[in-house]
């Protein structure tokens, strides 16, 4: 198990009954506790991928908001987190133009929370208030007269005041009694570094990619406009999918095809595992392995007659090796990809119909004939003779389907 490593820092905003209402999350790369980077682009794109691929928003802020920094050019791309508790804030001295104002107002609609951090009122910067549910002031920057001129303006327009650098008791007075809403600084509490384990940039890849496809809000359109930025994986589904482990009646030649004539979740799940597969620092009899689970939880989910439902238990059995894909415990990878409740309870605690066929082919597997489910498999009409030619029907299924996967290649 790799090392735990700093990943970033949260410092923690109050409001006036110094109760924690939010966190700010900091670019740590050391256990110094100070910011050390040279390129903010970089350092807020860290804080991202660490929060939310690495680590879990819930695992790094629970039910509070997340305060992250966005850069001019983070704001023009912005990725899709929930808006529900992410704080997009605005850094200071970033280029304000038409562009950046547009990128504003388009997270604006879509629900985001905007902070202006550092701020300081001029002809440029006003132009970001109409935009800006929160206001933040250095209180060391500012002096007691500039402080209330922007008090002054700023509270009318209905802004939320942010003092941030309260490091003594008479700073923290002082602010609550001039009129601000929050509070951040060494005072209240110092930065606290947190350390995890460090995905690998392609695991992140795989994990984003994940991430999106199991989405519940996600469209055709999106999945087929990420596959198709990625031609090996554009080449290979669609190998696949002419292939004989589909038999499907007439050659596909688009991604939109495969995707209408297969369906979403067939979709989702044949590219989780080519992701999954082309890591290239991973056996490929771990891929064997993975595939051969997904295909003998569906043959069984088949055999009871579960119908349109049997792609999910494809689903299970193949996320059910993720952990040993990504070298992290599955439980956390989990909190990184949007699953419906009844497939995460059945990866982690194999309940549920699909829960109880990952645990007898995971039992199965292992050589562990006592601790099969029989009676469940009884009711299905599956007697350990069927069981044991559905598990070298698999094997076969999937020394046919590699072939036309090319998985072992690039």
């Amino acid at each position: 198990m790799s090392e735990l490593l700093p990943l970033l820092a949260r410092q923690p905003i109050f409001n006036r009954k110094m109760q924690v209402v939010a966190y700010e999350l900091l670019c740590r790369t050391s256990d110094v506790n100070q910011a050390i980077f040279d390129n903010g682009d970089r350092a807020s794109s860290q804080v991202i991928l660490h929060t939310f691929t690495d680590l879990s928003i819930a695992n790094v802020v629970g039910q509070h908001q997340a305060y992250i920094n966005f850069t001019r050019t983070l704001l023009l791309t912005p990725p899709p987190f929930d808006r529900s508790q992410l704080v997009v804030e605005v850094l200071e001295g970033q280029q304000i133009d038409a562009e950046m104002l547009d990128s504003l107002k388009i997270l604006k609609d879509q629900g985001y929370t905007i902070a202006l951090d550092d701020f300081v009122l001029g002809p440029e910067t006003e132009l970001l208030l109409p935009y800006a549910d929160i206001v933040k002031l250095d209180v060391l920057a500012l002096n007691e007269r500039q402080l209330q001129e922007h008090i002054d303006y700023l509270k009318p327009k209905g802004k939320i005041l942010l003092a941030e650098k309260v490091e003594t008791y008479e700073t923290l007075e002082f602010c609550k009694r001039v009129g601000f809403d929050l509070f951040q600084g060494y005072f209240l509490a110092r930065p606290k570094i947190i350390k995890g384990r460090k995905v690998a940039e392609s695991k992140q890849a795989v994990l984003q990619l994940l991430s999106v496809l199991h989405d519940p809000n996600v469209s055709t359109t999106q999945v087929e406009r990420l596959i198709s930025q990625d031609p090996m994986l554009s080449y290979k589904l669609l190998k696949l999918v002419n292939s004989a482990a589909f038999g499907l009646p007439r050659t596909i030649e688009s991604l939109r095809q495969a995707i209408t004539l297969l369906g979403m979740n067939i979709i989702k799940n044949w590219v989780n595992l080519l992701a999954m597969a082309n890591l290239g620092d991973k056996p490929l009899e771990l891929s064997v392995a993975a595939l051969t689970r997904a295909r003998m939880c569906e043959t069984i989910a088949q055999a009871g007659h579960k119908g349109a439902r049997c792609d999910t238990f494809f689903t299970v059995g193949l996320l059910s090796t993720l952990d040993a894909f990504m070298d992290v415990p599955l439980e956390s990878l989990l909190t990184n990809i949007s699953l419906s409740p009844e497939i995460t309870t059945a990866l982690l605690k194999h309940e549920g119909d699909e829960g109880v066929v990952l645990n007898i082919v995971a039992h199965y597997e292992r050589g562990e004939w006592d601790l099969i489910d029989w009676n469940y498999l009884e009711k299905q009409q599956i007697t350990p003779d069927v069981l044991s030619h559905m598990y070298l029907d698999a094997l076969a299924w999937v020394s046919d389907t590699m072939d036309n996967m090319a998985i072992s290649r690039n």
